[in-house]
C-alpha cells in the first residue's frame, strides 16, 4: 500500500481482545495502514513499531482481563492536517450510560529526570531558557521533565494528553454532548525505576492522571470506573462517523450532491434523510405525508436537503430543491455542478409542474418564503398559497424552517402556521427536529449564548480554558476598524472572512462602492453591491459571502442568511441596543422591509431575529462591535474578550 501526496487518516482499529489474540497479524496491518497514511508510503520507526507490539498490547491486554475486551482501540489516531496523531484512543460504553471514549498517551521511557537547566535548555520556555540563575518558571517546573535519552525536555506525558483531548473536542462533534464522556490519562508502561516515580505524582492538567510501570491496578481501575463490559460497538462507529466538517458548505455542495463528501451526518440528520428516502422510495398509505424538518441556525438543514437530493437523483428520482433564500440557492447551484437543473424556484414549480409530477420537493428555508410566490407564476389556482404549491406539486414534499430567522412582514410562516398550512391541504404532517449546532465547529456552548443574548437573559460567555476548551471563539471590540485588521489576518492566512451589520445605514448604490456603513468615526466602508453592477472585482450580491472580493464590502442578512464563512464580523448598529435590563428598539434607525413590520414589538423581534442570523454565519470564530457603548459594556461585563 503506498501513501499519497500528503498524510491522511490512519485507519487502525480493532477490540481489544481481537489485538491481544492475533497480534502477530494486525502489527504488519497497523504498519500497513501506516505507510498508506504518510507521503509516499513512509515507514514508520522501530520505536513506532515496538510501541504498537509493546505498549498498545498492554492497555489492549489490561481491557481484556478486565473483561472489556470489546472496547475498541484506534491507533496513531488522527483525522485532521492539524491534529498530531494519538497513541490510542479507546471506546465503548460507559458504566454510567451513554458513550465513553478515552486518549492514552503511551511511552516507552525506563527512565526520567526532573527538569534541570544545568543538562539542557531545550524544551524549556524562552524566559527559561535564557535565565542566568537557572531557576524556572511556575510552568516549566511543572509542565517539563527531562529526558535523558533525548538529551532535552519535553513535555510532561499529561501535558500531551491535554493538548490530544483538545484536539478531539475541536475536530469531533460528539463531544459537544455532556452525555458522552471523555478521559484521558498516560501510560509509561517500562517506567519501573523507583527514582522515576516522581512523574505520577506531579499533575500539570486538571483531571489527568500518569500511570507507571509500578501502577497496574491503578490503570486498571481507571479502565474500569469509565468502560463497561459490553458488545456495543456503537461507540467506534461513533468515532468514525462525527468527525466535524473543516469545509464550508457551499465549498462542499456538488460533492453532497454527488455523494462523496467530507461530511457526515449526524443522527437526527441521517433519521431524517433515511425517513424521507423511504418515502421517495415506497409510497406510505394514507394522507399524503409532508415532512417538516425544523431546528436552529448551524444544525444542518441545508446538508440534509443537500443530501436528500443527492441521493434521490442517484436513485432515479425526479427531484428538485427550491428555496426561500436566494443567495444559498444559487450558490449550492453553482457548486453542484452537472446538477443545476434540479435547482429552481418556487414560479417554476408553480407555473411548469402539475400535481404530484415530481417525487422529492425540498424546500429549505422556508421560513423566508412569501405568502405567494412572487410575481411571474400564471399557473396556480386562484388563492393558491407558497405552501400549497410545494404541497401539491410534489409526491414527498419536504419543508425545512427555522422559525427564528423569519426577518420581515412578508416573512409570514412560522412553523405553527407552516404546519397549519399543510394540515388545511388534508394532509399528515411528519416533524423531524434537528437540535444539534454543527456550524460553529459544534459548538452546543456559542448556540446556547446566541439564544440566550436576544432573549433578554444574557449568560456569561465560557471562554477557552479548564478541562473543558470551548472550540468556537468569540470576540467583542471597541472598533470597527480593529474588527476589520483582525478579519484582514485570517484573511491572510488562508481563511475566509467576511463583515456583515444590520440594516441601520442607508443603502445609496449598488456598486458596492459608497460607503455608507459608518458606525465610527474615520471608519466607513460600502454595502454589498447589486447583482447588476459594473465595479470590477466586486462580487454579485448573490455570492458576496463566497467569492473573492466579498470582504472589501459589508454584507446584510440578505446575502447571509442561508450561507456561512470561517471567520464573521458583525456591526450591531443603533437599531437595537442593550438598555442595562433589556433589549430597545429605534424603530428611526430600520432601513429595511421590516420596517413594515407595525408591532413595535414584533419588530424588535425581527431585529433580534436579523442579528442572530449574522452571528450564526461563522463556523470558527466571531467578533462583534456595537456603535453603542452601553452594547460593548454588556459584551464586556459577560466575559467575552476584547481585541
Amino acid at each position: 500500500m503506498a501513501g499519497g501526496g500528503k498524510r491522511s487518516e490512519l485507519e487502525a482499529f480493532w477490540p481489544a481482545e481481537e489485538l491481544v489474540r492475533d497480534r502477530e497479524r494486525l502489527i504488519p496491518k497497523i504498519v500497513e495502514c501506516y505507510k498508506a497514511a504518510h507521503p509516499k508510503g513512509k515507514e514508520p520507526s522501530e520505536s513506532d513499531e515496538k510501541s504498537w507490539r509493546e505498549s498498545v498490547y498492554e492497555i489492549a491486554t489490561a481491557l481484556t482481563d478486565l473483561g472489556l475486551g470489546q472496547v475498541y482501540l484506534f491507533v496513531e489516531y488522527r483525522v485532521d492536517p492539524a491534529m498530531n496523531p494519538i497513541d490510542v484512543v479507546l471506546a465503548g460504553g460507559h458504566p454510567g450510560g451513554g458513550l465513553s471514549f478515552a486518549a492514552i498517551e503511551l511511552k516507552q521511557w525506563s527512565t526520567v529526570d526532573y527538569p534541570d537547566p544545568s543538562k539542557a535548555r531545550d524544551g524549556l520556555c524562552a524566559p527559561c531558557r535564557k535565565s542566568a540563575t537557572g531557576a524556572l518558571c511556575g510552568d516549566c517546573s511543572v509542565e517539563r521533565v527531562y529526558a535523558p535519552f533525548y538529551g532535552h525536555h519535553k513535555k510532561h506525558p499529561a501535558m500531551q494528553v491535554k493538548d490530544n483531548l483538545d484536539a478531539l473536542r475541536r475536530h469531533h462533534s460528539m463531544f459537544d454532548d455532556r452525555y458522552v464522556h471523555l478521559a484521558g490519562a498516560a501510560y509509561l508502561h517500562n517506567l519501573k525505576d523507583p527514582k522515576s516515580q516522581w512523574i505520577s505524582m506531579v499533575r500539570p492538567a486538571a483531571g489527568i492522571k500518569t500511570f507507571t510501570a509500578r501502577q497496574p491496578a491503578d490503570l486498571r481501575q481507571f479502565l474500569k470506573t469509565r468502560f463497561s463490559p459490553t458488545a456495543d460497538a456503537r461507540a467506534a462507529q461513533e468515532l468514525l462517523a462525527r468527525r466535524r466538517p473543516t469545509s464550508l458548505l457551499t465549498s462542499e455542495a456538488g460533492a453532497i450532491v454527488n455523494g462523496h463528501t467530507t461530511f457526515s451526518l449526524l443522527d437526527k440528520q441521517q433519521e431524517a434523510v433515511d425517513r424521507i428516502m423511504a418515502s421517495v422510495r415506497k409510497p406510505s398509505p394514507g394522507a399524503k405525508k409532508v415532512y417538516v424538518v425544523s431546528g436552529r441556525a448551524g444544525t444542518g438543514k441545508s446538508l440534509v436537503a443537500l443530501t436528500l437530493l443527492g441521493e434521490a437523483l442517484e436513485g432515479g428520482s425526479d427531484a428538485r430543491f427550491v428555496s426561500g433564500g436566494v443567495a444559498s440557492r444559487e450558490n449550492f447551484k453553482r457548486g453542484a455542478k452537472g446538477k443545476g437543473k434540479a435547482f429552481t424556484t418556487l414560479n417554476q414549480v408553480a407555473d411548469k409542474l402539475g400535481p404530484n409530477e415530481v417525487d422529492l420537493l425540498l424546500c429549505d428555508e422556508a421560513h423566508r418564503l412569501t405568502e405567494r410566490p412572487m410575481t411571474g407564476s400564471f399557473s396556480m389556482r386562484p388563492g393558491e398559497s407558497s405552501v400549497s404549491v410545494i404541497v401539491t406539486r410534489a409526491r414527498v414534499p419536504v419543508f425545512f424552517i427555522d422559525g427564528d430567522q423569519r426577518l420581515f412582514a412578508e416573512e409570514i410562516w412560522s412553523e405553527n402556521e407552516l404546519i397549519d398550512a399543510i394540515q388545511e391541504l388534508r394532509a399528515e404532517v411528519v416533524p423531524i427536529r434537528l437540535d444539534r449546532a454543527l456550524r460553529a465547529v459544534g459548538s452546543s456552548t456559542y448556540d446556547t449564548w446566541v439564544q440566550r443574548l436576544f432573549a433578554g437573559d444574557p449568560l456569561p460567555w465560557k471562554n477557552d480554558g479548564g478541562e473543558d476548551p470551548e472550540p468556537f471563539e468569540l470576540y467583542y471590540t471597541d472598533s470597527a476598524a480593529r474588527m476589520e485588521k483582525f478579519l484582514q489576518s485570517k484573511l491572510d492566512a488562508g481563511s475566509s472572512a467576511r463583515m456583515a451589520a444590520g440594516m441601520c445605514w442607508k443603502w445609496t448604490d449598488d456598486t458596492g462602492t459608497a460607503p455608507d456603513v459608518a458606525p465610527e468615526a474615520g471608519w466607513a466602508r460600502p454595502w454589498n453591491a447589486g447583482d447588476n453592477h459594473p465595479t470590477p472585482g466586486v462580487p454579485k450580491r448573490r455570492f458576496w459571502a463566497t467569492d473573492p472580493g466579498g470582504f472589501g464590502q459589508i454584507g446584510c442578512v440578505h446575502t447571509a442568511q442561508g450561507l456561512e464563512y470561517e471567520w464573521g464580523g458583525v456591526i450591531m448598529g443603533p437599531d437595537l441596543t442593550w438598555s442595562g435590563q433589556s433589549w430597545a428598539l429605534d424603530r428611526e434607525h430600520v432601513h429595511s422591509k421590516a420596517n413594515r413590520v407595525r408591532s413595535d414589538d414584533e419588530l424588535a423581534e425581527r431585529i433580534r431575529n436579523a442579528y442572530g442570523v449574522l452571528m450564526t454565519r461563522s463556523i470558527r470564530g466571531t467578533v462583534l462591535y456595537s456603535a453603542d457603548p452601553d452594547t460593548r459594556q454588556l459584551f464586556d461585563d459577560l466575559g467575552v474578550p476584547r481585541i
